[in-house]
């Protein structure tokens, strides 16, 4: 084998040894993470961390702090896409022009959404640059609780229930709720791994 040969091999190997240990830290994760919830969704989990929106470091094994940064990228993703997504449906022909509480209730996850965007866009850029992991637990934790409160304020009907918040009606961006919920629970279980002292090293 001539050295061209021998040092393809070598690379190859390298691809090899990474992709074998990312998914293994990635199932380890996974599997860490459903441990210490009931409520913990294992396949969306793995799901997800196997979908970054970005590349590893060439070469070097990933790490905590770069599977963090994942579900938090996707729940930017999800956060700007549904405040898109429910402008739409306050538009003309969005299905709600005579509904004036489903419009009110549209109107309040417009402005969390939003509010959870920006939050989730500044824990990233807090999280890569200074690695204050506290403050960015502090703003996941707000955008998980803006997806709550959206889909709370849908299940707490008033209309024709007497006031008493009964669930009679469905959430027509209940989905993308969930979906941020769930991202913002992984990517806080991740976050705990990291000690206080981490810095990133993407």
């Amino acid at each position: 084998m001539n050295l061209s040969h021998l040092l393809l091999f070598s690379f190859l190997l390298l691809l090899v040894f990474q992709v074998r240990s990312t998914d293994d830290m990635i199932e380890e994760t996974c599997k860490t993470c459903a441990s210490k919830s009931t409520i913990f969704d294992y396949n969306f989990c793995i799901s997800s961390l196997n979908n970054s929106p970005i590349s590893p470091p060439p070469l070097l094994p990933t790490d905590l702090s770069f599977l963090a940064l994942t579900p938090m990228l996707q729940a930017l993703d999800n956060a700007t896409a549904t405040a898109s997504t429910i402008q739409q449906l306050m538009s003309e022909g969005g299905g709600f022009e005579d509904d004036v509480y489903g419009r009110a209730c549209l109107r309040d996850c417009l402005e969390l959404y939003e509010d959870a965007a920006e939050r989730l866009e500044e824990a990233v850029m807090v999280f890569v640059a200074r690695g204050e992991i506290e403050t960015v637990k502090v703003m996941v934790s707000a955008a998980m609780e803006a997806a709550t409160t959206c889909e709370t304020g849908f299940m707490e009907r008033d209309g024709g229930d007497g006031g008493g918040g009964a669930m009679t009606w469905t959430s027509p961006i209940g989905g993308r709720n969930y979906k941020l919920f769930e991202l913002g629970e992984i990517a806080l279980c991740i976050i705990n791994m990291i000690s206080p002292v981490s810095s990133m090293s993407l």
